[in-house]
């Protein structure tokens, strides 16, 4: 009996080793944490040389300010107590010649495009000629003439609902090429009373400029 007790002991024994290293092996390895995905990286800066150019205003259609069957196409803009910026057309294509208006000869009047209403300010321009037109040329705007010439004319500009012209200390210069192009540089215009529109501001001062090209016989 002794013998069958210590058989039994024995096997019991040799089960149980059995069975722990079996369970040893089955188990599953820890689980590992998880690897963290590599930050971006970010684009390499390109050359100077490879950006891509900044793409530029088209000043082909800027300068295209009015349709063929007008004379003269213009543009202008108005910085200071105001700043506005228009364009348009005036005048009849037709009824323009170009080489005629600006050919020199004996003093006479040029009277300059006006402009109508241009612009989300609305710049309106109007009455402004050389008195004593000569040909292609610059021409010191004044107020005043000698020897029975005609005095010139300054801008007289309204932008919105405010008006200007000339003052003690305004100046202008107007260039007229031979094309019949020209252009108008205003400064220091004051502001004036703009019948239903703000009360002028006496301290108020506008510079103004203007552009136009003359397409005639279109």
């Amino acid at each position: 009996m002794k013998k069958t007790r210590l058989t039994l002991l024995i096997l019991m024994t040799a089960v149980a080793l059995m069975a722990a290293a079996c369970g040893g092996a089955s188990e599953a390895p820890a689980a590992q944490p998880a690897t963290a995905p590599a930050p971006a990286q970010p684009a390499p800066e390109l050359p100077a040389a490879d950006q891509p150019a900044a793409e530029a205003p088209d000043a082909a259609a800027e300068a295209s300010a009015c349709e063929d069957y007008f004379g003269f196409c213009i543009t202008a803009q108005a910085t200071g107590a105001v700043n506005a910026t228009g364009a348009g057309g005036w005048a009849s294509s037709s009824n323009t010649d170009c080489t005629a208006l600006a050919a020199a000869g004996d003093a006479r009047i040029l009277e300059l495009p006006n402009l109508l209403a241009a612009g989300e300010q609305q710049i309106t321009v109007a009455l402004t000629r050389i008195g004593a037109y000569i040909g292609p040329d610059a021409y010191e705007l004044a107020a005043t003439a000698t020897g029975g010439a005609m005095p010139d004319q300054f801008p007289a500009l309204r932008v919105g609902s405010r008006a200007f012209t000339n003052g003690a200390d305004t100046t202008a210069t107007v260039t007229v090429n031979a094309d019949g192009s020209g252009t108008l540089e205003a400064t220091n215009l004051v502001e004036m009373d703009a019948m239903q529109g703000a009360t002028p501001d006496p301290s108020a001062r506008l510079d103004f400029a203007m552009q136009w090209t003359c397409q005639g016989g279109q």
